[in-house]
Formats: structure tokens, C-alpha cells, sequence
């Protein structure tokens, strides 16, 4: 999992900069706006390939959150703006649902 948690730090930072920058159309679903944003790169999303990947778009930055490929556990979750990957949900006894627990309102600060 800290191989793909690093592997998501670059992921989130792409479309960071694509929401950021390139203003894709807002009604683009979570795969398409991965596709446009990694379409440099597209080796960025391999890692992810057996997960499923959610991205909220808020305010220009974005959270990426990375679930089973069931869609029912998170296991990582990083806000783009940070340097680090923000959450290790999978560490946490607890299992958590694959919904957004972090906020961009960190990235104003």
C-alpha cells in the first residue's frame, strides 16, 4: 500500500493541475477526467488499475480517494494541494466506506 500511496501522490498532483489549469468540462465523470489529465502520462494511472478510483473537484483542487475495485472499503485518500499523501485509511482497524473524508478547505490555509 506505500508503493501505491506514492504512485497516488503523482496521480492527484495531474489532475490537480489539469482541474487547475486546463478548466476540463465540469461533467466529465471521475474516469474521464483521469484519462484528459493523465493523457501525458498515462503510465500514471496502471498502478490503479484494480482499484476504484474517486476524485472530488472542489474550488479548483481536488481529492483523490482510492477504494477496492468493490467500491466498499477506502483504502487511500490524499488532497492534491499537500505535499504528503494526507490519508492511510487502510492502516485504521476500523474499515472505512469508500466516501470522501477530507476537504479542501486545507489547501486556502
Amino acid at each position: 500500500m506505500f508503493t501505491l500511496a506514492s504512485a497516488l501522490t503523482k496521480l492527484s498532483s495531474s489532475v490537480e493541475a489539469t482541474v487547475r489549469y486546463e478548466n476540463p468540462d465540469k461533467n466529465l465523470s471521475d474516469e474521464e477526467l483521469l484519462e484528459f489529465s493523465t493523457k501525458h502520462d498515462s503510465s500514471l494511472r496502471a498502478p490503479f488499475s484494480d482499484y476504484k478510483v474517486k476524485i472530488l473537484n472542489e474550488n479548483n483542487h481536488v481529492i483523490v480517494l482510492i477504494c477496492t475495485q468493490d467500491g466498499t472499503k477506502a483504502l487511500l485518500e490524499d488532497v492534491a494541494c499537500t505535499a504528503e499523501m494526507d490519508k492511510h485509511h487502510w492502516q485504521i482497524e476500523e474499515e472505512k466506506p469508500c466516501s470522501f473524508t477530507l476537504s479542501t478547505s486545507i489547501c486556502n490555509r
